[in-house]
């Protein structure tokens, strides 16, 4: 069998190869031959490789994710305090937008 991790950064700073603090375990692919099997470095060092440039992708889709989260987030407030800007506090409701449109 060959267990390849794939660790991913738990914040925006670049971390080194050799450095492991920063980082979380998000997933492992594993290979099984029903056979004993002996796999040589060179295709052992391209799969760790393959495994690093997955967990580079899967930590920028986490953070686009995150930062559409956030932006959406950030709109709904900014729609929120403008209705409570209005002139009428009944306009909460009344006027388009309204409260039941940031549901």
């Amino acid at each position: 069998s060959l267990v390849m991790s794939v660790k991913i950064n738990e914040d925006d700073e670049e971390i080194d190869d050799d450095q492991q603090i920063g980082r979380k375990l998000w997933g492992l692919v594993v290979c099984h031959h029903t056979n004993p099997r002996f796999v040589p470095f060179p295709l052992r060092y391209a799969c760790e490789f393959l495994m690093q440039v997955f967990g580079v992708q899967v930590h920028r889709e986490v953070e686009l994710a995150t930062q559409t989260r956030e932006k959406h987030i950030l709109q709904t407030q900014t729609v929120l305090c403008d209705m409570l800007l209005r002139d009428a506090p009944i306009a909460i409701v009344t006027q388009s937008p309204n409260v039941m449109d940031l549901v």
